[in-house]
């Protein structure tokens, strides 16, 4: 056991994302005590009408305003970037699934689900959904998968579906978890892949980028390749999409809180929140498959141009880039054109 907590250690500098636990502070934050004075002016003004025409007190509340308006763009930011939605609770619907557990990031426990193949394969799968999505929606894509004999691994990500984590959300939580469930894999298949290939749909793709260009444990040589639907591949872009009216007067607030919000979730911060996009956040030395919605409702066409910058074939990336027509950007709908071009992307390594 030692030796084995020391090898994570040393391997850790080398990982995907973060994983010092927050800092509990036990004084205030600047956003709790002008939420505590804000709440105390506001009873006042309310009970004690008479005051409106004390100078002094009118004087006080206008000096106030400007930190109320600093203190609506912060909550604004959390509960569109560091919270994540309310979402349906769904389970995935195969009874062939058994539900695992493995430590996430912080060392808390998350469950996850695994689907062994039926054949005596050690060809390893890690599915990854999108952002307000779930395991069970993406379901479709894990039982074909399965079906061409891969085990299958996946989990309802941090905040979304039935898996907890919903408050100081933040990417690299959500990367550490999924690192983190992969490097338990092995001991809930009781073997260790031979190979493996991450999928990953529009969120799930960024994700699946961080990962496959942060291996490490023993993946680090197993990876054969990642699957890209719909990928997300900034992360500013998908939030300025979030924040109401995109804030465009309170962008330096914007930048400020974002900046603040993260550096006091993760100590040991290993990528900014500016910088969370790519190139930056690493290109695969992999093979690379991404099918793309051709009428992306979701994210448009910005995602997938700044992919075509830094991952088409032309610029020496070993990928294999297919637009299709008609599937739309959820993962609720199932294309036959995204099974065909995935089994004979796959046909060659299997």
């Amino acid at each position: 056991m030692q030796r084995s907590r020391k090898s994570g250690l040393k391997l850790r500098a080398r990982r995907a994302a973060a994983y010092a636990k927050t800092p509990v502070l036990w004084t205030p934050t600047i956003p709790t005590v002008l939420s505590i004075i804000g709440s105390i002016e506001l009873l006042v003004f309310l009970l004690f009408p008479e005051l409106r025409n004390n100078i002094f007190f009118m004087a006080f509340v206008g000096l106030s305003i400007p930190f109320a308006a600093w203190l609506f763009v912060y909550w604004k930011i959390y509960l569109s970037v560091f919270t994540t939605p309310f979402s349906e609770k769904a389970v995935v619907e195969d009874s062939r699934w058994q539900r695992v557990s493995f430590q996430g990031w912080g060392d808390e426990e998350m469950d996850a689900y695994i689907l062994p193949s039926e054949s005596s394969s050690k060809d390893l799968v890690l599915y990854l959904h999108g952002y307000t999505s779930s395991l069970s929606r993406g379901e479709s894509r894990c039982l074909h998968l399965h079906s061409l004999g891969m085990n299958i691994i996946g989990l309802d990500q941090r905040g979304f579906g039935n898996q907890h984590g919903r408050m100081d959300w933040t990417l690299l939580k959500v990367v550490a978890d999924a690192e983190a469930l992969l490097e338990s894999a092995p001991e809930h298949f009781e073997f260790t892949p031979e190979r493996l290939w991450i999928y990953g749909h529009s969120m799930g793709g960024f994700i699946t980028i961080r990962l496959a260009s942060h291996a490490s444990g023993w993946w680090e040589h197993k990876l054969q390749g990642i699957i890209l639907e719909s990928p997300v591949t900034s992360f500013p872009k998908l939030m300025d999409e979030k924040l109401p009216g995109r804030m465009v007067m309170a962008r330096p607030w914007v930048r400020h809180v974002l900046r603040r919000e993260h550096e006091r979730i993760h100590p040991d911060l290993s990528i900014r929140y500016a910088n969370t996009e790519l190139p930056y956040m690493g290109i695969p030395e992999t093979q690379i498959l991404v099918m793309q919605s051709k009428e992306d409702d979701t994210l448009g066409r910005d995602h997938f141009d700044l992919l075509l910058k830094h991952l088409s074939p032309e610029l020496g990336v070993d990928s294999e880039i297919h637009i299709i027509s008609g599937m739309p950007h959820t993962s609720t709908f199932d294309h036959p054109d995204r099974r065909m071009i995935l089994e004979n992307w796959l046909e060659g390594m299997i």
